[in-house]
């Protein structure tokens, strides 16, 4: 017995000379045998190098609103590697220009490098004109350069998405998309001075606490904003928080704007910059997404192997490859244009261009925008507007960015945020177009296949039901910048066109503008109510207050009407920056592009999350929405490679049965005595054991000793420097870990499940918690290193 408590004694002894011999890294907790170490690193480059020829878990290509959104949701998930791919800069060059509030509308970034410079085709239905169509081009996309509004549609607009998917795999309707757009948000209240001074109604319960975006509003706002409630208030509507579900009325609505520091929040500052030292996340920016490379199909579908980048068209071509998907997050005009370029889109578009139709989808199809003309009036002389301080005079802009950088305070902090929205029947609009003879024009203008058209018809009827509702068909925003000192602008939006156009690219090169073509005023009761609308708020600004502050209408002319006024705001307006639709979420045989879990059809591993994605407009800016998509993408994803498979009841049994052996393999004392007292050994068999226990703990003991001494050798090698960041892998943002009970069921992987076999064999219990966040590093199966290595492997030959 005493060689065998020696031998337990040896083992002991070993297996604490492991621990001591072994050099903890401060990072010890990720695994060293991981085979994409190298790349489990936070880094934000424009060296395309250091993302070429490797491979990532998921690429995302867009880094915009929604590709930062679902890259800082993804990266919580600390045992993948996701990588941001974004054509434009990463925002350090024009900090100021993006951070200071009133500085997205007087030094606006759209038209210099963190804009793409777009122009719309010649619109045949709006006299033949091209229109500007900014968009934002750079980390945090056209949410870091925008006018910051904050608000969501009505109930309607998200039940409406959920409608036209019925029997999905995933719910898409106001109940979700509130749930997710509150998860991105954390809501600061204006002051009690301030709310009372300039109306400002916000109920607490209809917006977030605690998410990464700070929403809130401008510290400084100028007094004629006190007008703007009260005089709508006269007309009969309800000044409230329109974030509750009903958009018709009045409100001050809030900004992504982190008010306490007077300075914007955008999907790079609150989801990636919190991340810094994240390694399992890099963004490379300044590079552009050419193509998605596919290299095999499973199940009749297209696998995407990775994605093809440079960073203009003279500049050399780079790969870099997926082991699980590939995110597309370009936004309405470039995720289509995207998409076309890799194969997937209407053969009527590809082949003429010489490009392969790997998916005849009508991709780019069923684009529409909200169209906004604005109308200037003249106001009294001496009332302060934003005239002075846009355009510097005596030195406005100057002083005021002094008082923002001393204090976060001042006039460069105010936005607009004054708007209200009204329904058909304040515009006394009560005609509803027919929606087949609608959609069959539509389809017939644009040679759009007969899926889109019945798309259409479906969108039709419910945009007829709503002309009956208080479903938002117009944005009214009072703009402080007129076109001088003594005047100011009412932008009238319409929120639920029924014109549709096309997003197309016109050559295989990248690097071409797309045909963009929202086909303003396309269908003839779009210029209806525009007229109507128009009416309504020469109407509005008879009413007090607002009538004792405007002197007349300077343009288009309070006595333009008929063909005149008509001709007036087809000339003059523009986008609203909200364009949608054109890679809609629908089923497949009504002009769908992506199904519910935002798989594009066709494909089994690529995804569209962006704005794009919506099969309907809402009547809000589309910032918000946009972040709820983003939201519920992650989380969507996360239930599908987390997924816990279900325990059959045999194995159930197997698990009980082993449970049961665990337990007595420490038996009680009385099992050990009973077990002592029935042994047969005799007492010399028994010190022969012990002695040949001893001897085998020796050999192991010097065995251990051998390979600590030559692991430590291995970990001061001169390549592991930098593999791992000083700190410890983070885990998110704590009241947003996303946890199993979250997914339907308790588990994930609804479809495309024979691209997700390779991985049964690697299913593993989450955290006791539940949450996928506390996943760490070393928890990647290490099979998955057959799995990725047999899977890129043909890739690499692209």
């Amino acid at each position: 017995m005493r060689a065998l408590t020696l031998a337990l004694a040896l083992v002991a002894l070993a297996t604490h000379l492991v621990g001591a011999l072994t050099i903890r890294n401060p990072t010890e907790d990720y695994n060293p045998n991981h085979p994409n170490l190298r790349m489990f690193r936070r880094a934000l480059t424009t060296n395309a190098a250091d993302v070429a020829g490797k491979s990532y878990d998921f690429i995302i290509a867009g880094g915009g609103l929604a590709g930062l959104t679902l890259a800082g949701r993804l990266a919580e998930w600390s045992n993948v590697t996701v990588l941001v791919i974004e054509a434009g800069g990463d925002g350090s060059d024009v900090d100021l220009q993006e951070t200071v509030p009133g500085f997205a509308y007087m030094k606006g970034l759209s038209s210099g490098p963190y804009g793409w410079g777009y122009k719309t085709t010649n619109l045949s239905s709006s006299l033949n004109l091209a229109k500007n169509y900014p968009l934002g081009k750079g980390l945090g996309g056209s949410g870091a350069i925008n006018g910051m509004f904050w608000c969501r549609g009505s109930a309607d607009d998200y039940d409406a998405w959920g409608a036209l998917n019925p029997g999905a795999a995933e719910t898409w309707n106001w109940a979700e998309m509130q749930k997710y757009i509150n998860k991105a948000e954390h809501l600061q209240l204006p002051s009690k001075e301030q709310a009372d001074q300039f109306h400002i109604v916000v109920d607490p319960k209809a917006h977030g606490s605690g998410g990464p975006l700070q929403i809130g509003f401008s510290k400084h706002i100028y007094p004629i904003v006190a007008n703007w409630a009260p005089t709508w208030e006269s007309l009969g509507f309800t000044n409230k928080d329109l974030a509750a579900g009903n958009v018709r009325g009045v409100t001050i609505t809030p900004s992504t704007m982190d008010a306490a520091k007077g300075a914007r929040s955008d999907s790079r500052r609150a989801y990636i910059d919190p991340k810094a030292n994240f390694p399992n996340l890099t963004v490379l920016s300044r590079q552009q997404v050419t193509k998605i490379m596919f290299n095999d199909t499973l199940g009749g579908n297209l696998t995407a192997s990775g994605v093809q980048f440079q960073a203009d068209a003279a500049s050399t071509q780079y790969s870099v490859f997926c082991n699980k998907e590939v995110i597309v997050s370009g936004g309405a005009i470039n995720s289509p244009k995207l998409l076309q370029l890799s194969g997937i889109g209407p053969a009527s578009v590809l082949q003429p261009l010489g490009l392969p139709v790997l998916a005849d989808l009508p991709v780019g199809q069923n684009f529409h925008d909200h169209v906004s003309y604005g109308m200037y009036f003249n106001i009294q002389a001496g009332i302060e507007t934003w005239y002075n301080l846009a355009m510097n005079v005596s030195g406005a802009q100057d002083a005021a960015l002094a008082q923002w950088q001393a204090s976060a305070d001042g006039p460069l902090t105010y936005v607009n945020e004054a708007i209200g929205y009204i329904n058909a029947a304040d515009i006394g609009f009560a005609t509803r177009p027919d929606p087949v003879a609608t959609a069959a024009a539509v389809a017939a203008k644009y040679g759009f296949p007969a899926s889109v058209q019945k798309g259409l018809v479906a969108s039709y009827n419910i945009q007829n039901a709503q002309i009956a509702t208080d479903a938002g068909q117009f944005e009214i925003i009072m703009h402080l910048w007129g076109k001088d000192a003594s005047s100011i602008a009412i932008q009238v939006a319409l929120q639920h066109p029924y014109s549709r156009g096309h997003v197309s690219i016109a050559s295989a090169s990248p690097f071409d503008q797309p045909i963009i073509d929202p086909d303003y005023f396309g269908v003839e009761e779009d210029v209806q109510m525009m007229a109507d609308a128009v009416g309504w708020v020469r109407k509005l600004v008879t009413q007090p207050p607002l009538s004792g502050i405007i002197t007349g209408e300077m343009l288009p002319g309070a006595n333009v009407t008929g063909d005149d006024l008509v001709t007036a705001f087809k000339t003059t307006s523009g986008t609203e920056f909200h364009p949608l639709g054109t890679a809609s979420m629908l089923p497949k045989d009504s002009g769908g592009v992506v199904d519910t879990t935002l798989t594009v059809y066709g494909t089994v591993n690529v995804r569209v999350v962006d704005a794009s994605v919506m099969p309907l407009q809402v009547a809000a800016h589309l910032m918000a929405s946009t972040y709820g998509v983003a939201e519920k993408a992650a989380d969507i994803i996360k239930a599908k490679y987390a997924f816990k498979a279900a325990v059959p009841s045999s194995a159930a049994s197997s698990s009980k049965a082993t449970s049961t052996a665990a337990s007595s393999a420490a038996p009680t004392n009385t099992a050990a005595g009973a077990a002592a007292g029935e042994s047969s050994l005799s007492t010399g068999a028994k010190i022969g054991i012990g002695v040949g226990a001893g001897i085998g703990a020796v050999l192991l003991l010097g065995a251990i000793l051998l390979f600590c001494i030559n692991r430590n050798k291995k970990a001061n090698h001169p390549n592991k420097n930098g593999w791992y960041t000083s700190q410890p892998a983070a885990t998110g943002y704590g009241q947003d870990s996303y946890a199993m009970q979250n997914v339907p069921g308790g588990q994930g992987q609804p479809q495309h499940q024979q691209f997700d076999s390779p991985h049964r064999g690697f299913d593993r219990p989450l955290s006791a918690a539940g949450s996928i966040d506390t996943m760490a590093t070393n928890d990647l199966p290490r099979g998955a290193t057959q799995y990725r290595d047999s899977y890129d492997a043909p890739a690499r030959r692209h």
